[in-house]
């Protein structure tokens, strides 16, 4: 069995982890989310990374206001307990540090 290295992004019910690479685009989401940095163990293999940050959003939405989303800006939000709901703005700027880095789903057709 081979592993890979950590994605970029890891979720989970209690905890949203990006990688420092997105860290400047983080910071511009002042007063929407509280950022501190974290270290990820692997018990199993022994293996250790300092490069994430744990990210803590102040938003949740739900479906049908999701719906009617026409913001512009830098917008994130909690989408249930594992999703996590950004603006087209927002994608944009995470592109910009890394093109193939985030895998982005069309949003609302994935919770159909």
């Amino acid at each position: 069995m081979q592993y890979d290295e950590p994605a970029e992004v890891l979720t989970n019910y209690d905890y949203i982890l990006f990688d420092k690479k997105y860290e400047t685009v983080l910071r511009q989401l002042e007063g929407q989310i509280d950022i501190n940095p974290v270290t990820v163990t692997d018990g199993v293999r022994h293996l250790v990374w300092d490069n994430y940050l744990e990210i803590r959003i102040h938003r949740s939405v739900e479906s049908d206001t999701l719906q009617a989303y026409i913001g512009n800006g830098l917008d994130m939000y909690r989408f249930g307990e594992k999703s996590v709901f950004v603006s087209e703005a927002l994608k944009a700027a995470f592109e910009k540090v890394n093109q193939q880095g985030l895998h982005f789903s069309l949003g609302l057709s994935e919770f159909a």
